[in-house]
């Protein structure tokens, strides 16, 4: 079971000389957050969904942590996941150093502008060169973009468009290449995105459909009670916001069509995403290009009268982050589905007092007193009774959401549903895919308000 559990996991960590190690990538953290991260997903569908994306912003501070959660197959996750950050990074550039990288670009030297941690696959190469010349064509659309005045949820918001718009308009405009089967079927299937920026004190959410995220905040210190901050809302029929904004941008004749069976247009669960074309495209554009596609079930236009009914903007929000606030979780539907916020908090919350009994006891600082040394002992003392048995805050939330029971977890459910067959598991669970981001509640301490 533990072999399954851990096998796609992968962790972040702050290393002792004051660096953070994943991979090759360095770099000072006195300006972070981030104390380290855990990252791990378990399928249900074969081949899984979701995907999990990490990168640091190499022009610019900042990390960026990212969930997606693929529908009808895996293409779109895939691309958007290694696509989007590019775009965010190239959005947060000021001119002077955007003139610079196109300038690069145009003589073919491709300068990098993340550096990923946790995929190290590439597209083929007739994919890349088509994602390449998009994403020159957004440095060039940024680089004379009129608007003075940066914003944080403009540079996330037109990113998220943008590269959905390119997935659209790659399929348009390479219906002649043998890479239009691959465009197409990344256009046909879509993926709803939570993205986090995270940098020093400031964290920006960019949510697109039905993932999401929070903080764990503890509401005293003494007691260690914990408390649920959540960041986004989830798009979809549950969202009797979302709802209204979808019904106003449609005539009152489709009311009872754009959204039944809790679904848009009877079809779709998520009221926003990535790629879905055919909530998209117009009728005649439908027409012309799927006619030649016989898995699409053409029926579905009889109530496609005034696209587009989807979209890929997402809402933004910002938090601003405090001491009390310990981590945030990044998750696909596949989590918040299975367990409520506050048991996903608290189980957090213990494994962080359990997990430093898998450590060497570190002091604080030199010339500590005996009482403090005591207390720290008794913390330890008392997180042994905690101890997990996995040391990815990640793996232990999939495994008590699989296994998990009021007495703890059962090692028979856990076992039973790990050995379910690809094509029933998917009645019982969907893949599950999770970011725990710990913060460094010493930098956060400390770290001016201005900052």
């Amino acid at each position: 079971v533990s072999e399954i559990l851990t096998h796609n996991e992968q962790t972040l960590q702050l290393r002792e000389e004051n660096e953070i190690g994943f991979g090759e990538a360095f770099v000072n953290p006195s300006m972070h957050a981030i104390a380290s991260a855990d990252s791990n997903q378990l399928a249900s569908n074969t081949p899984i969904e979701d995907k999990l994306a990490v990168s640091r912003c190499l022009l610019t501070s900042g990390f960026l942590f990212g969930v997606f959660d693929g529908h009808g197959g895996p293409e779109c996750s895939q691309v958007v996941s290694k696509r989007l950050f590019d775009y965010i990074a190239a959005s947060l550039l000021p001119r002077a150093e955007l003139r610079r990288i196109i300038s690069e670009f145009e003589e073919g030297r491709m300068v990098k502008l993340t550096k990923v941690f946790n995929d190290t696959t590439e597209f083929i190469p007739e994919l890349q060169r088509i994602y390449d010349s998009s994403f020159l064509k957004w440095c060039n659309h940024l680089l004379n973009d009129s608007a003075s005045d940066f914003s944080m949820d403009d540079a996330l918001t037109s990113s998220f468009l943008q590269l959905d718009n390119d997935i659209s308009n790659e399929v348009l405009e390479n219906k002649n290449s043998p890479i239009y089967p691959t465009l197409l079927s990344v256009a046909l299937s879509g993926s709803v995105a939570c993205v986090a920026h995270i940098d020093g004190p400031h964290v920006h959410i960019a949510n697109t459909g039905d993932c999401g995220a929070l903080i764990g905040e503890v509401a005293e210190e003494s007691h260690g009670g914990w408390v649920v901050n959540r960041l986004t809302k989830d798009h979809n029929w549950e969202n009797l916001t979302e709802v209204k904004r979808i019904l106003s941008e449609h005539p009152e004749s489709e009311r009872d069509t754009i959204i039944f069976n809790q679904r848009l247009l009877g079809t779709l669960m998520p009221f926003r995403a990535f790629g879905d074309v055919r909530f998209k495209w117009d009728r005649a554009l439908q027409m012309e290009i799927f006619q030649s596609v016989s898995a699409i079930d053409m029926s579905f236009l009889r109530n496609c009268h005034t696209p587009p009914y989807l979209t890929a903007k997402p809402e933004v929000s910002y938090h601003r982050l405090k001491p009390h606030e310990k981590f945030m979780i990044l998750a696909s539907d596949g989590l918040w589905e299975s367990m409520n916020a506050l048991d996903i908090v608290n189980l957090v919350g213990e494994y962080m007092s359990g997990r430093q009994t898998l450590q060497p006891v570190r002091l604080p600082r030199r010339n500590v007193s005996l009482g403090e040394v005591s207390r720290l002992l008794k913390k330890r003392q008392d997180g042994l009774r905690l101890k997990p048995s996995d040391t990815n805050a990640s793996t232990h939330l999939i495994r008590h959401c699989i296994g998990g029971t009021d007495e703890g977890v059962d090692h028979l459910r856990l076992s039973h549903s790990l050995t379910l067959s690809p094509d029933v598991r998917r009645y019982f669970r969907d893949d599950i895919s999770i970011h725990v981001i710990f913060f460094d509640t010493n930098f956060l301490r400390v770290c001016p308000v201005e900052l």
